[in-house]
């Protein structure tokens, strides 16, 4: 799948495209009922192209940047999710101050019609555009007959309970570690993506060698110790986690440390994608080195007991 950062990067062969418009954070259940309507409307059109296109930072980022949400999908986690739905191209626009202010037809007109030159849009209902959100399912409807692009705009998907999916619940049960639970909005495990760095080699002293990612603004559960798998060269490997900042050693920064349950190398600078299963329990601070080892070879024995071996 393509992945294009600004409309001026578009490839010619996506010009003309069927398009999903969102922030697609987690690209949950709801998102991906979108793009599966998205390729039906491409084909029943001659087979066009599909593009999603979506936006970084989050608005919120710029618009309410004290309550704008925590990430749950980096880009690079979003283009893969979004690729796993058979479309075509990600286009990535800057959402700048420029891009905030223009009005419902300016972004028609410059973002879709003289930018891609689309053939038709789909939306959720709930979808707003243009400068304070003015913009909605039927100012974009009005605007595709004066622009000549079809407009779709699609019902929002419910959960078991009947309950909106959306990345705002999908962030509060995260939040609760009721991962059973986010399964069901995101139709996969919740996951984190992060480079392994640097830890401070206390994990391998202890006898226990983890793999260190730094959190940044991505959704995360409160600090504990957590069953855990990890993906490695296509695998997922079973394996704790702490998530934290290291209390008995007075750390101050965000860490998420993976001990894996089986070998598998030097794993320092890689791409590590960590899926989060069970809590076992808080973070605590022990009095000494030798108390915090027997509290992590307990929590390998649980996670061992959790996979069966």
């Amino acid at each position: 799948m393509y992945i294009i950062r600004g409309i001026r990067h578009l490839p010619p062969h996506l010009r003309g495209a069927a398009v999903v418009i969102g922030n697609f954070d987690g690209v949950h259940l709801g998102h991906q009922s979108l793009m599966q309507t998205l390729r039906q409307r491409a084909v029943e059109l001659g087979s066009v192209p599909t593009l999603a296109v979506t936006f970084a930072p989050h608005p919120q980022k710029l618009l309410n940047p004290e309550q704008a949400p925590e990430r749950i999908t980096s880009i690079r986690g979003k283009a893969r999710q979004i690729a796993e739905q058979q479309i075509d191209g990600l286009l990535v626009l800057h959402f700048s101050r420029q891009l905030a202010s223009l009005s419902p037809e300016n972004f028609v007109r410059q973002i879709l019609v003289e930018g891609l030159g689309i053939r038709a849009v789909l939306v959720g209902k709930n979808f707003r555009f243009g400068a304070c959100g003015e913009g909605h399912c039927s100012t974009l409807a009005h605007l595709g007959q004066q622009y000549g692009f079809q407009v779709y705009c699609h019902s929002l998907l419910r959960d078991p309970g009947e309950q909106t999916v959306s990345s705002t619940r999908v962030r509060e049960l995260v939040k609760q570690c009721r991962f059973e639970e986010v399964i069901d909005l995101l139709g996969r495990p919740f996951e984190i993506e992060g480079r392994v760095t640097h830890g401070h080699k206390r994990g391998h002293s202890l006898g226990f060698p983890t793999a260190n990612l730094v959190l940044a603004d991505l959704l995360h559960p409160p600090p504990g110790v957590y069953i855990v798998e990890g993906r490695v060269e296509d695998r997922w490997l079973p394996a704790v986690a702490n998530l934290g900042f290291n209390p008995t050693f007075g750390d101050h920064r965000l860490r998420l440390e993976v001990h894996l349950l089986v070998p598998c190398g030097n794993l320092y600078r890689q791409l590590l994608r960590v899926r989060f299963l069970r809590r076992i329990r808080d973070e605590i601070t022990f009095a000494n080195s030798d108390a915090l080892k027997r509290q992590i070879a307990a929590d390998v024995q649980e996670a061992q007991r959790f996979f069966g071996s």
